[in-house]
């Protein structure tokens, strides 16, 4: 098998490749591939990623509160390709999960919560159903990931907020799956915060937020809630298909 530094490599190639493209000329379409999202509250070090025992460049380690690669990571396409997961803290293996990887389809493996109870989901990033310009739009969809007991919605400026995005407790693996789908929203420039139960802000994004026609992106709420200062907003901009 190759290895998966060469194939990000070609990947991106191929992105760069197409953005030299006359007009008049073809336009290839990008094949799937995987994002990998370190929401991890406890990888001070980051976190490794190896797929069937491949490492992925770039990625070794994925600080926390961060996502990469810049290109989505193509993954041969079949079952069971194992993805592992580990955490620099005494080389803890945090996942260890067999995968179905369809050909064409973008995803993102999530991880996050703690050593004493590791958690992580797989989505599927695609265009909601029934969109007939998918760039004509924008589409966010809000994931709680932080360790808290409190259940929280994300605000997206003075916009009503958005029913799948109320009073979401702590993912668990089947929750974070079931949230996948990216949901129509105004196009704008926001701030972006958390509140809870009771209204109180959790964290705000610092700065603002565009959300252009075209942009899919996910918003997460990642921190501890013994100390509230680690609350953060992070946003991550989507390829779907």
């Amino acid at each position: 098998m190759k290895k998966l530094s060469l194939i990000v490599a070609v990947v991106a190639s191929v992105g760069l490749l197409g953005s030299c493209l006359k007009g008049g000329d073809p336009q290839p379409e990008r094949v799937g591939g995987m994002t990998f999202i370190n929401t991890f509250i406890e990888s001070n070090g980051g976190v490794y990623y190896y797929v069937d025992r491949n490492t992925i460049q770039g990625l070794n380690p994925l600080p926390y509160r961060s996502y990469g690669p810049q290109w989505p990571v193509y993954i041969y396409p079949g079952e069971a390709r194992r993805l592992e997961i580990y955490s620099t803290y005494q080389e803890n293996r945090l996942v260890d999960t067999a995968l179905t990887v369809q050909d064409s389809v973008y995803y993102s493996s999530i991880v996050y919560g703690t050593h004493d109870d590791p958690r992580h989901f797989v989505t599927e990033d695609r265009i909601p159903e029934n969109v007939d310009d998918p760039q004509a739009i924008a589409a966010v969809r809000f994931f709680n990931l932080a360790n808290s007991d409190h259940r929280i919605t994300l605000r997206i400026g003075d916009i009503e907020p958005v029913a799948a995005f109320r009073n979401r407790p702590l993912e668990t693996p089947q929750t974070g799956k079931a949230g996948e789908a990216f949901i129509p929203v105004a196009t704008g420039t926001y701030t972006l915060s958390v509140v809870d139960e009771e209204g109180e802000t959790v964290a705000t994004r610092q700065g603002t937020v565009d959300l252009p026609a075209g942009s899919y992106t996910s918003v997460f709420l990642t921190g501890d809630e013994r100390d509230a200062s680690t609350f953060y907003v992070g946003v991550v901009r989507q390829w779907v298909n």
